[in-house]
């Protein structure tokens, strides 16, 4: 059962309502960017992910068997610290394993372990051998993979931080005209283009029918990840993915 308004502690003055969120927001709890389902207080301009608003004071992820993580309002310790799943920043909520020096943002910490849709079956992966799609790199920077969506088949692979580059590049671009006026949504299509130097594919068949399927397959896939980590079925979110493919 979802309560559609609750107190949380790091927002004690008001109370948080429930609602499905239709402009990227940032979150106050790990001070990530958020998309969907959010817990707010609109006087105060607070928001929180449900992830970061149900957060427990441990946890723990099949990845890292020997890891137990404790949740913390603000990362630990006096260093920068980065999200192993994402490598993202860590700038607030963190679960963080003391004994292995690792962190999770809660939002990454839930990430689904296995997407399907029509077919296609998406596991999360933490180490990889082939490059993203999008990015064209197996690295997100030297020495850190990140965690990665991979089909069974091994031919789509994307970095879970690269889908969060994708919503938030195509809603600066399709909701915003340049000069911070929100505008709207216009229904133009990302086009995704083959990185050249990509190796993830080894795609032989040349132009014409063959790569305009392996496009649409592509873009099936995004649209599958992106639904998944919304979580929201609400007709806003949905025309935000039908923006990005």
């Amino acid at each position: 059962m979802i309560y559609t308004k609750l107190g949380h502690y790091s927002h004690p003055e008001h109370k948080l309502k429930l609602i499905h969120s239709h402009t990227p927001y940032k979150c106050d709890g790990c001070m990530d960017i958020g998309f969907g389902l959010r817990y707010r207080c609109n006087p105060c301009n607070f928001d929180l992910h449900k992830d970061c608003m149900f957060a427990t004071s441990s946890a723990n992820h099949a990845f890292y068997k020997d890891s137990v993580f404790k949740f913390h309002d603000s990362p630990p310790g006096e260093r920068d610290r980065f999200c192993d799943a994402c490598g993202g920043d860590v700038k607030g909520f963190v679960y963080h394993c003391k004994a292995h020096n690792r962190d999770l943002h809660p939002c990454c910490r839930n990430l689904p372990c296995r997407i399907e849709g029509d077919g296609v079956v998406l596991n999360l992966k933490e180490k990889v051998t082939s490059k993203c799609y999008w990015c064209g790199k197996r690295e997100l920077w030297e020495g850190v993979t990140g965690w990665s969506y991979v089909s069974t088949c091994k031919t789509y692979h994307f970095h879970v931080s690269c889908v969060k580059d994708i919503l938030v590049k195509r809603w600066e671009k399709e909701y915003f005209n340049g000069d911070g006026n929100c505008s709207s949504v216009s229904g133009g299509a990302l086009e995704i283009d083959r990185n050249p130097d990509l190796e993830l594919v080894p795609y032989q068949g040349g132009g014409g029918g063959r790569f305009a399927k392996y496009l649409k397959m592509v873009k099936f896939v995004v649209k599958l990840i992106v639904s998944t980590l919304l979580g929201d079925p609400t007709a806003i979110v949905a025309s935000i993915i039908e923006a990005i493919i």
